[in-house]
C-alpha cells in the first residue's frame, strides 16, 4: 500500500537575517510534518517565530538551509516562477487585515484568486460563486466590502483562499480583528473545513484559537518547544 506523502514536512529548516553585520536567526533547526486534513495551530509569544514558519510554508520566503517538502515536491529545487505557480495553485491564505479591494464587489475580490491561479475563464465564476455558498455569503455576492461586517469581510477572504481548492490553508491571527462572538464564528467555519478534509494552518496567540485544532507546535525564540 502506498503511504500517501504530508502536505507539509519541514527537515532541519532554520532562516535568517542580516542586522547590519549580525545574522539574526528567526527559525532554528526546525523539522516537522503535516498530513493532509489535520489542522495544526502554531502557537508562541510575539517573535517566536510564529510569521516566519508560516512565511516559509507559505512559500514566501526561502529557507537559510534545510529544506521544505510540500506534497512530495522538494521547493529547494524550484525557482521563483515555479514557486509562484505552486502557491497559487496549492496555498491559501488569509490573514488578520482582510486585504480586500474595496470598490470591487465581494464576488470580484473571490475571483481575483482564479485569475492569478489560471483557472479556466468558464469555471472562474462557478468557482467563486461555491465558494461564497460554502462561507454562507451567498446572499453578499453583489456588496462592496465596505458594507459588511468585519466577521463577513473575514469570511470573502477565506473564500478567496478556498476558491481554488488549495491542498492547504494557512491563517495568520484570522480572528485579531473580530470580536469574540464573531471570531467563534470564523472558528466554527474552520471546524467545518477541517471536517470536510482541508489542512489547515492557524497561527495565533490566542489559545482559545488553538484549542479548535487537532495539535499545536509552540515555538520560542526560534524553536519548536513542544508538540501537543
Amino acid at each position: 500500500m502506498t503511504v500517501e506523502a504530508p502536505v507539509v514536512e519541514l527537515r532541519e529548516v532554520s532562516r535568517t537575517f542580516a542586522a547590519g553585520d549580525v545574522s539574526v536567526p528567526a527559525l532554528r533547526d526546525a523539522s516537522m510534518s503535516i498530513d493532509r486534513g489535520e489542522y495544526v495551530a502554531v502557537i508562541g509569544p510575539s517573535g517566536s517565530g510564529k510569521s516566519t514558519m508560516l512565511n516559509l510554508i507559505g512559500l514566501l520566503d526561502r529557507p537559510t538551509s534545510g529544506s521544505y517538502i510540500l506534497e512530495g515536491i522538494d521547493t529547494s529545487t524550484l525557482n521563483e516562477g515555479q514557486r509562484a505557480g505552486l502557491r497559487s495553485r496549492r496555498i491559501g491564505f488569509v490573514f488578520q487585515s482582510f486585504h480586500l479591494l474595496a470598490h470591487r464587489s465581494v464576488i470580484e475580490n473571490v475571483l481575483l484568486s482564479t485569475i492569478y491561479n489560471g483557472m479556466a475563464r468558464p469555471d472562474r465564476v462557478p468557482a467563486a460563486e461555491a465558494a461564497l455558498v460554502e462561507v454562507g455569503l451567498a446572499h453578499r455576492m453583489d456588496f462592496l466590502p465596505t458594507k459588511l461586517s468585519g466577521g463577513e469581510r473575514q469570511r470573502v477572504a477565506i473564500a478567496r483562499a478556498l476558491v481554488t481548492r488549495p491542498a492547504i490553508l494557512l491563517a495568520d491571527e484570522p480572528t485579531g480583528n473580530l470580536d469574540s462572538a464573531t471570531g467563534g464564528a470564523v472558528l466554527d467555519l474552520f471546524d467545518e473545513l477541517r471536517a470536510q478534509g482541508l489542512t489547515l494552518v492557524v497561527v495565533t496567540h490566542d489559545t482559545e484559537v488553538s484549542e479548535h485544532a487537532d495539535r499545536a507546535i509552540h515555538l520560542r525564540d526560534g524553536r519548536i518547544e513542544v508538540e501537543s
